[in-house]
């Protein structure tokens, strides 16, 4: 190869890497926030996935102590696909290193069989959740 179909070649590698980033980022997202409780109090550790009906990748978040939850899109984008999403919660099996007692577990309702649903819009959305154990 040539020196000219080298630099050629360089330039044309180059340009077509420019438009790769993370997948799906240059879609419009919309901010979710929002509060889980299970029985009233503030479900703390929880796992909570947004996974669209439509195209789009899942969005996912963590509550706080005080039940409180944002999520992401990917590692470093906050926001979730437009649409329609169903929502899972779950907590995790075992309780977190200083734990004093293992988090509930929660109904597959929320979560395997999950009959939670969001419609996520542009600009800032808020969903709360209300769970009981039974």
């Amino acid at each position: 190869m040539n020196r000219m179909g080298l630099i050629l070649l360089v330039v044309l590698l180059a340009a077509t890497m420019s438009g790769c980033g993370p997948a799906g980022v240059d879609r419009d997202l919309g901010q979710v926030t929002g509060t889980i409780t299970l029985d009233g109090k503030p479900l703390s550790g929880a796992s909570v996935q947004f996974l669209p009906k439509g195209e789009g990748a899942t969005a996912t978040g963590r509550t706080d102590a005080a039940g409180k939850y944002e999520l992401w899109y990917t590692g470093d984008v906050k926001g979730a696909a437009l649409g329609s999403h169903t929502v899972r919660i779950e907590t995790p099996p075992n309780p977190e290193p200083g734990a004093m007692e293992p988090p509930p577990q929660l109904p597959a309702k929320y979560n395997t069989e999950s009959t939670l649903t969001a419609d996520v819009k542009s600009g800032e959305n808020t969903f709360n959740f209300e769970l009981t154990s039974q």
